[in-house]
């Protein structure tokens, strides 16, 4: 174990009817926009002269990470004609998609499913647009013609990744597993960690945890409301907040302190209702061995079939570190090496950035042979000047991102390779 002010190991993480004419002409003056100040409102679709009715309010898209699409699947339910096709046009076609473009429906098939797309661009915006039905085809013994009969439209809007606070969380079912390392294990790696000793078991609830770390931009929007006082350390090359924050959104947020990552802890909590925390340094490292007993997040246990092509899979595709090869001279986007996962799935457990955990470091804390029920830390008041941090980093070689390796930093101190990722209790 290195005890210094900063740490050896850095964790990581990351209708009407009308002609033909009419419709395009209507298209045309209802464009849609972005507007940081658009509200998202309810808003029901209506039976239409068409007879064509949505089985949804407004389709409204959460936030997601810059360039990655969301999904949402749509229901269009049909009045009684014989036979109608409804063509799907979108009067946006910039951030939102629509698939497929046109449903048949007839007598027995009355109901059809739409699947619609949005990829955000901008980050200070909300993004609308007006999903138009139209019917054609009224076909029956009166009505032969193909022709257009009704027009039903339902707005869609979606949030910019500056209203991103979506948090990924996987469940960890609770279990029991070997924590630490035994004293043959230390002893065969050529710096002391002697904190890690001895081997011991511990039980835990179950809980869930980030998937990724923490990104600048959801900590960005923490950091809008509660100011100056939180601001991340200069991440010097990787570069200065805020501006970081807009350039990077998806990587990991570094350079503050546990403080800090307990402050946006407490202010997401208030906002959702929910508890968030920091890991404990046990659940941390139940999550990095994939409750086995893996050196490392991506390591194959004994009873677990070996797949070559697993086997093959170079250090510079599963982390982020120094002198790994991975083509990051510092931090990487946090959804990068998912070859490197945890055998739960929560990526970057070794590598990236630092990861706070919740505990006081205390250098024998589990200098015991006894089975540990949901351990917090030590509360012994000679100990609590340093709290623990856990992982690796993009400037610690990859033997200090094992799974049992400990660190420690004081609370106070904002690192630039120290970032976190949450914990929600049920």
């Amino acid at each position: 174990m290195n005890l210094f002010e900063r740490p050896v190991s850095s964790g990581h993480l990351r209708r009407s009817a009308g002609s033909v004419a009419g419709l395009f002409l209507l298209l045309a003056l209802l464009s849609a926009g972005c507007n940081s100040d658009l509200a998202i409102l309810p808003e029901e679709s209506e039976y239409s002269a068409a007879g064509l009715k949505l089985s949804t309010y407004v389709i409204s898209f959460a936030p997601t990470f810059i360039g990655q699409a969301s999904t949402q699947t749509v229901q269009v339910q049909y009045g009684d004609t014989v036979q109608a096709k409804v063509h799907l046009v979108l009067s946006d076609t910039s951030v939102f998609r629509v698939s497929p473009d046109s449903l048949s429906l007839n007598r027995t098939t009355k109901t059809g499913s739409l699947t619609v797309t949005f990829t955000p661009t901008g980050i200070d915006s909300v993004c609308h647009t007006n999903l138009y039905l139209i019917t054609t085809g009224w076909a029956d013994t009166f009505h032969v013609a193909i022709d257009t009969v009704g027009i039903d439209s339902v707005r869609v809007a979606g949030a910019g990744q500056n209203f991103y606070l979506d948090l990924e969380m996987v469940f960890i079912p609770g279990g029991t597993f070997i924590m630490g390392s035994d004293s043959s294990a230390v002893d065969s790696i050529f710096y002391d960690n002697r904190d890690e000793i001895p081997a011991h078991e511990v039980h835990l609830s179950s809980f869930l945890i980030g998937r990724y770390e923490v990104t600048n931009m959801q900590y960005y929007e923490f950091w809008r409301e509660e100011g100056d006082s939180r601001t991340p350390k200069d991440t010097s090359g990787i570069g200065a907040w805020p501006g970081v924050a807009l350039s990077k959104p998806n990587f990991p947020v570094i350079g503050v302190s546990w403080e800090d990552a307990v402050a946006f802890c407490r202010w997401l909590s208030l906002r959702t209702g929910a508890h968030y925390t920091l890991p404990t340094e046990a659940q941390w490292e139940y999550v990095a061995r994939g409750g086995g007993a893996r050196e490392y997040p991506w390591s194959i246990l004994e009873d677990e079939p070996v797949d070559s092509t697993e086997l093959a899979i170079p250090l510079s595709m599963r982390a982020n570190v120094k002198h790994g090869g991975d083509g990051y001279t510092f931090t990487a986007p946090v959804e990068a090496f998912p070859a490197g996962a945890s055998a739960f799935g929560p990526l970057n457990m070794a590598g990236n950035a630092a990861e706070w955990c919740l505990d006081w470091y205390n250098p024998n804390y589990y200098a015991t042979e006894q089975t540990w029920q949901d351990p917090q830390g030590s509360t012994d008041l000679e100990n609590q000047f340093y709290r623990v941090v856990r992982g690796g980093s993009y400037l610690t070689e990859i033997d200090q991102t094992r799974t049992a390796n400990r660190s420690a930093v004081a609370p106070d101190n904002r690192e630039i390779d120290i970032g976190f990722r949450l914990v929600r209790l049920p």
